[in-house]
C-alpha cells in the first residue's frame, strides 16, 4: 500500500472490516473510524455511494497527504491485528448468476446482447450450497407458461462456485449456464489446459535457444 495505493480499494476494504474498528483505540484513527462507521457495503453493488480519499480529506479538514498515510496505516492495523482479533464472519448470501457462456472471439455483437439482457442475476440465502454439475431451476423469473424469446434464462447447470469475503458476509456466487452441461465444463477446461502446455512449450523452447 505504497506509492500505487489504490484509495477507494482501501476505503471499501476498510468499510468491510468496520466491526473490526471496536478494537483499534489509537486516538489519531478515531476521526475516520467515526466517519466511516456510518456506510455500509452492499453485496452484487458497485458501492458507488462510498466517499473517496479526496472527499474524506476535504470533510475531515486534513491535507491529502495525511489523509492517505491515516487510510494505509488503518487497514495495515486492522490487518496486523487479525492475529489476535480474527475477523468473524455472521452471514452469508448466494448469488445466483445465469448466464451463457460467450466465446472471446465471438463477432456477433447482437447475438451477445441479446445473452446479456436475458441473463439474471438473483440475490437468496439457501440452506444448502449447490454444487459444480447440479442443475438449478428458478421458475419465478419466468413471464410466460411456455417458450418465450422475452423471458430471462430461469435454469441450467452449476459450472463454478466462487466464495468472496466481503466484510462479515461471505458471498458465494454461483455461476450458472443456461445451455452447456457439465461435458462443456470439461471440454472448456480441456482447451485451457492444453493451451497451457503449448504455452510452456513455448517458454522451454525460448529457453533453449539461449
Amino acid at each position: 500500500m505504497g506509492a500505487h495505493a489504490s484509495y477507494p480499494i482501501i476505503i471499501f476494504n476498510l468499510v468491510s472490516l468496520k466491526s473490526q474498528f471496536q478494537f483499534i483505540s489509537d486516538e489519531k484513527f478515531q476521526v475516520v473510524i467515526k466517519e466511516l462507521t456510518d456506510y455500509q457495503i452492499y453485496p452484487n453493488s458497485d458501492n458507488d455511494h462510498l466517499p473517496d480519499h479526496v472527499q474524506l480529506a476535504h470533510k475531515l479538514g486534513y491535507k491529502q497527504a495525511k489523509m492517505n498515510q491515516i487510510l494505509r496505516d488503518l487497514l495495515r492495523r486492522i490487518l496486523d491485528d487479525f492475529n489476535d482479533h480474527p475477523l468473524r464472519i455472521e452471514k452469508s448470501v448466494h448469488i445466483i448468476h445465469i448466464s451463457p457462456f460467450t466465446d472471446p472471439e465471438e463477432k456477433n455483437t447482437e447475438w451477445i446482447q441479446r445473452q446479456e439482457e436475458k441473463s439474471i442475476s438473483v440475490q437468496v440465502v439457501l440452506p444448502v450450497t449447490p454444487r459444480i454439475g447440479d442443475f438449478i431451476e428458478l421458475p419465478f423469473t419466468r413471464n410466460s407458461s411456455g417458450f418465450s424469446s422475452e423471458d430471462k434464462y430461469s435454469y441450467g447447470y452449476v459450472h463454478d462456485v466462487y466464495h468472496f469475503i466481503r466484510g462479515n458476509t461471505q458471498e458465494i456466487v454461483i455461476q450458472v449456464y443456461p445451455r452447456e452441461n457439465l461435458y462443456y465444463k470439461w471440454e472448456k477446461m480441456k482447451d485451457e489446459y492444453e493451451d497451457h502446455k503449448r504455452w510452456l512449450a513455448r517458454l522451454r523452447a525460448e529457453k533453449e535457444r539461449f
